[in-house]
């Protein structure tokens, strides 16, 4: 029998769905793919697949057949595939796609397309939500010789560790990793993309660790990127948008205001809708935590709301619930916020910042309807769950807010 015929088999006598066989590595659709024949597996997804069938991974590489094939239309054929699911923002199939594409450059000793395509692999991961495997694939790309031989590759891929870092809340190894990249990128030309997104990404690494005035300093020298000439419209908004992420942190509104203004002129949703839906859900989140509860903030709730309902994930969709219950919060409707918690699916892969926020809105809730107990609870969570990741003011805010509802 075929690998996919074999693999069909097994699965079945396990009583496996082909989603339980994939275990959030590898997407139903993918092993679809394999089953029926139309994609081959690379030798990581035999021992996967190997270890969920409880089978011998020799028994399992031993069903791909070898033989005599056409190396370079594989190959072509495999980056298309990939590419179309990227393009097409299913990323759970683009990581496969890429995961084999690699495994195929990998055997004709390919070492760019190998790099680009694990790249990809990694970056559909973190789209995903999935910081534990970006972070095991970056690492691969990290110790690839090819990284140590070019600044931007390395200054790439530990740019990428930092913001997976900081996804699971690990803000001190985040923040290091950040300035490494920020000095890898050090010998790139001063306005080169690379060398500034590492730059915006320190930034973010330092102002969820609570360090305002210092990222508020590695901030200032984006303030003024469309005075260059030839800067790029995209890399303009971004800035924008990390500048004044900063100053509504450090309470800054008016400055907040003024650099998301600029940001909103270059993100759009005609150039690219998912960038535009992270921004509008980012800008709301920023002005939330700066008190602000304006109708504003309610227009970039459902500007995301729209992005995400185009080219959103479970999680994004569910960080974006947490947002419109923030904004209740404010607004006294506490009922209403505890009603939109309750439709978060999967909160064990909310990011560092809103899962954090999420115990903090229960906290809020249970204490506005004389519940001790849990409140005390969901505070307490909230408090650790920032002292544990290095941000012990935000701890100290919380445990204030606790004590101030006397309960």
């Amino acid at each position: 029998m075929a690998f996919g015929d074999e693999l069909r088999s097994a699965r079945t006598a396990k009583k496996l769905t082909q989603s339980e066989l994939g275990a959030g590595r590898y997407s139903a659709s993918y092993v679809s793919l394999l089953e029926s024949g139309q994609r081959q597996p690379s030798r990581e997804m035999a021992w996967h697949f190997a270890d969920l069938l409880q089978l011998d991974p020799q028994t399992v590489l031993g069903w791909i057949r070898t033989g005599p094939t056409d190396d370079g239309g594989a190959l072509a054929a495999a980056l298309q595939h990939a590419q179309n699911a990227w393009d097409l923002k299913d990323y759970a199939l683009a990581a496969s796609e890429s995961e084999y594409v690699a495994s195929l450059a990998r055997e004709q000793s390919n070492s760019a397309i190998w790099w680009h395509f694990t790249n990809l692999q990694a970056e559909a991961y973190s789209a995903l939500r999935r910081p534990d495997l970006a972070e095991e694939t970056l690492t691969e790309l990290l110790a690839h010789p090819l990284t140590d031989e070019w600044p931007e590759l390395e200054a790439t891929v530990l740019s990428a560790l930092s913001v997976a870092k900081r996804a699971t809340g690990a803000l001190d190894e985040a923040i290091t990793l950040a300035r490494s990249a920020v000095a890898a990128a050090s010998s790139l030309p001063d306005h080169s993309v690379t060398r500034l997104k590492c730059g915006f990404i320190l930034v973010a690494a330092l102002s969820v660790r609570g360090d305002y005035e210092e990222a508020w300093e590695e901030a200032l020298p984006l303030t003024d990127l469309s005075t260059i000439p030839g800067m790029s419209s995209p890399t303009i908004g971004r800035a924008g948008w990390v500048v004044g992420n900063i100053a509504f942190r450090r309470g800054d509104v008016e400055t907040g205001l003024a650099q998301h203004a600029i940001a909103a002129q270059h993100l759009t949703p005609h150039t690219d809708v998912g960038l535009w839906a992270h921004f509008n859900r980012a800008s709301a989140s920023v002005r939330l935590l700066a008190g602000v509860s304006d109708d504003a903030v309610e227009q970039c709730l459902a500007n995301a709301d729209l992005g995400f309902r185009i080219a959103g994930t479970d999680s994004e969709r569910s960080e974006l619930l947490l947002a419109w219950a923030h904004l209740n919060s404010l607004r006294g409707d506490l009922d209403a916020a505890y009603a939109l918690i309750k439709q978060v699916n999967d909160p064990e892969d909310l990011e560092f910042e809103s899962a954090g926020l999420m115990q903090r809105l229960l906290g809020q809730y249970h204490a506005s309807v004389d519940a001790p107990v849990p409140a005390r609870r969901h505070y307490l969570r909230a408090a650790k769950h920032y002292s544990d990741a290095g941000d012990p003011e935000t701890a100290s805010e919380v445990l204030n807010e606790l004590l101030d509802t006397s309960l």
